[in-house]
């Protein structure tokens, strides 16, 4: 019997979102490879076992497979930083978690005024190293150190996320995502194999593609040599609004020397690697001087691991995290209510251990307590001792 509840879209969503094929779901929940066709395309329903099967291996609530998207989503298409080292398969689920993040805060907005964008700095007509002393002047941050970019970016309005079960294949990737007219632009970190030192890089890579690429092209529809353009322009932006050209230049009194960068280090919060990059762009080394020092860098096994790499912790972003304290410590929500809030405003039930960490609270922080129940018993061996039972009576 075809149960006409059964949401076969929220099946497929839920298997590609856990890299499955539908051989694997069929059997997992040892049916045919049809019927599980069937099941996604809504010509039947999966029965009660079966859907208990899936929300044990996939992870995702009953009420998930149950109800339809009560929102409105556009999304102009993702930057991946490593679109063609990744496989199609490797991606949807980094897609699907970043529509769970702009559900998320489309969500906390309704209680709390987050950071905006500021929109109109974006699309203008400049190169990548006018386009990074242009918003350095906009922002007033001068020609100093980046100290955190992941700080910088929540503190105007990007919604930065960390995802740490995903492919090591996709470094990073960001997209606009319009959730009921309202705009978000998310920017996702997968993994937690990289130092503080590429996580700068990649996120001010993530600031470039939205100052110069945002709302002008579907990344997905691009062919290759036009994608690896803009993929050059946005590395481009992000050495030059990390390494401003006039400071960085001062700073590097002895270019030839790779332990030099090493102290660079610790002023420009960027690698070596990216320093020996920007000074050879700059025509600060010659590209012999350049090569030696590529050179020095394989041999001291520094394209892996530089020094200071594994000291220096990686950013973590906060302000998702911080919407979420303020509702549940100021009760003005329980925070096992969240889950609950969002299936029933977007239609989409997302496991809270998902919200928890897409929002970077500990796990466990999103779930319902059971409170002390404490018996009458109890309160009259308790009231016994007060009266002196515990010591014994005078």
């Amino acid at each position: 019997m075809i149960n006409g509840d059964f949401n076969g879209a929220r099946l497929r969503e839920a298997r590609r979102f856990n890299k499955k094929t539908i051989a694997e779901i069929a059997d997992m929940l040892n049916v045919s490879k049809q019927m599980v066709s069937k099941y996604e395309n809504g010509k039947a329903a999966p029965a009660f076992d079966s859907v208990f099967t899936l929300t044990k291996e996939l992870g995702f609530p009953r009420e998930f497979y149950y109800a339809k998207d009560e929102y409105s989503m556009g999304s102009e298409g993702t930057f991946f930083r490593s679109r063609y080292t990744s496989t199609q398969k490797e991606k949807v689920p980094a897609e699907y978690s970043k529509k769970y993040v702009a559900i998320i805060r489309d969500y906390l907005n309704n209680f709390l005024d987050f950071p905006q964008l500021e929109w109109s700095l974006t699309g203008k007509e400049f190169s990548p190293e006018e386009y990074a002393k242009f918003i350095r002047n906009e922002w007033n941050l001068g020609e100093k150190p980046i100290i955190d970019m992941m700080n910088l970016l929540e503190e105007h309005g990007f919604v930065v996320s960390n995802v740490k079960n995903s492919s090591d294949k996709v470094d990073a990737f960001s997209s606009c995502v319009e959730i009921n007219g309202s705009s978000y632009f998310i920017i996702m970190i997968e993994g937690e194999n990289f130092s503080f030192y590429r996580q700068q890089f990649s996120l001010a890579h993530e600031l470039g593609h939205w100052l110069m690429h945002q709302g002008m092209y579907h990344p997905q529809e691009l062919d290759r040599d036009t994608y690896r353009i803009m993929e050059d322009e946005a590395n481009s932006f992000a050495a030059a609004f990390l390494l401003p050209q006039s400071k960085f230049s001062k700073t590097v009194s002895n270019p030839k020397q790779i332990d030099f960068y090493l102290s660079l280090k610790k002023i420009w919060n960027v690698s070596i690697s990216m320093m020996i990059m920007r000074a050879h762009n700059l025509d600060i080394i010659s590209t012999d001087d350049y090569i030696k020092l590529q050179r020095q860098l394989n041999y001291r096994g520094w394209r892996k691991e530089e020094p200071l790499d594994n000291i220096k912790r990686i950013s973590e972003p906060i302000a998702l995290k911080q919407a979420v304290q303020i509702l549940v410590e100021n009760s003005i929500i329980e925070g096992y209510e969240i889950p609950r809030e969002i299936s029933g405003r977007y239609g989409i039930a997302l496991p809270s251990g998902m919200i928890e960490e897409l929002t970077n609270v500990e796990q466990g922080y999103l779930k319902y307590t059971q409170p002390e129940i404490i018996s009458l018993k109890d309160i009259k061996i308790k009231k016994d001792k007060l009266d002196g039972g515990f010591y014994g009576k005078a």
